[in-house]
């Protein structure tokens, strides 16, 4: 038993794993027509039960335990141990589950920080993203998809990022990044300018 979590009453999602490979550890708690986890659930007042394999590979644990979903890819960041889970979209509500039960009982059981998204939405968070970045002076579509890929997936990314992990990314020198990140602050300042100019003329307007 690699780990456990519960909504009492509701659902609970139970990780196991077997030191003998010709073990199957979910066809072992689950039983023979699912005899021995039926017991269970039926002294636990019906209570549904999840049993998931645990996989030291962390984009293959996460992807069982969000269980029954198909999961089309992974996005992994390591450093605050989250991941964007991008699924089919006609397996969106079944990957978030009813109020949200599933993810939540996933992120728990796994320890990670889960964002489930649908293709449609993530195709279009990855135009927005390439759009966004693509306002930089000297940035085209390959140089927009690094950026993207390496987690910079908008300009307010660019202008907290540390100057040297611009470099390393975007492959230039201290000063061409500075120049970057200058000119992104410049960007998101005249945002911020033309949007509140706009707010105040629709309320003079009203």
């Amino acid at each position: 038993l690699r780990g456990a979590a519960r909504v009492p009453g509701v659902r609970a999602k139970i990780a196991v794993s077997s030191i003998d490979s010709d073990v199957d550890p979910v066809g072992a708690c689950v039983g023979m027509k699912g005899n021995r986890v039926q017991s269970i659930v039926q002294e636990l007042r019906g209570e549904k039960i999840d049993i998931v394999q645990w996989s030291p590979d962390i984009a293959r644990f996460v992807c069982n335990a969000l269980s029954p979903a198909e999961i089309a890819r992974v996005i992994i960041d390591e450093d605050n141990q989250s991941m964007e889970v991008i699924v089919n979209d006609e397996y969106l509500s079944i990957a978030i589950g009813k109020g949200g039960q599933n993810v939540s009982l996933a992120c728990e059981i796994t320890g990670w920080h889960l964002e489930v998204t649908s293709e449609e939405e993530y195709s279009r968070e990855v135009k927005e993203g390439y759009e966004s970045l693509m306002r930089l002076e000297g940035v085209g579509l390959p140089m927009a998809e690094i950026l993207f890929k390496s987690g910079y997936s908008s300009l307010l990314d660019i202008s907290e990022a540390e100057i040297e992990d611009v470099m390393a990314i975007a492959d230039v020198d201290n000063e061409k990044a500075l120049d970057m990140v200058e000119e992104t602050r410049q960007i998101l300042e005249q945002d911020i300018e033309y949007n509140l100019h706009s707010l105040l003329t629709e309320n003079s307007e009203d």
